[in-house]
C-alpha cells in the first residue's frame, strides 16, 4: 500500500469478512461492489450497519463489534 493511500476501517474489514467478503456481501444486499469495497475506508453507514446485523441474525453470523470512540480529553 503506497504512503498516500487511506488507512482501512478495521471493524468494516471484519464485518465485510464475516458476512462471506466483498462479492458474496454485494450480492446479499444487491449493491454494487464498489460500494461495498468503498466501506473498507469510509465505514458502513449506519442504516448499513443495521440491515446488515438482521441478515448476520438470519444467518446466525455473530459480527464483532464496533470499536469504542476514541474521548477527545485525554
Amino acid at each position: 500500500m503506497s504512503k498516500d493511500a487511506p488507512d482501512k476501517n478495521a471493524h468494516a474489514v471484519a464485518v465485510i469478512d464475516a458476512l462471506g467478503g466483498t462479492t458474496k456481501l454485494a450480492e446479499l444486499i444487491e449493491a454494487p461492489i464498489s460500494t461495498v469495497q468503498s466501506w473498507k475506508y469510509i465505514g458502513i453507514p449506519a442504516s448499513r450497519m443495521a440491515h446488515l446485523r438482521m441478515i448476520a441474525k438470519a444467518r446466525r453470523t455473530t459480527l464483532p463489534d464496533a470499536p469504542e470512540p476514541e474521548s477527545a480529553a485525554a
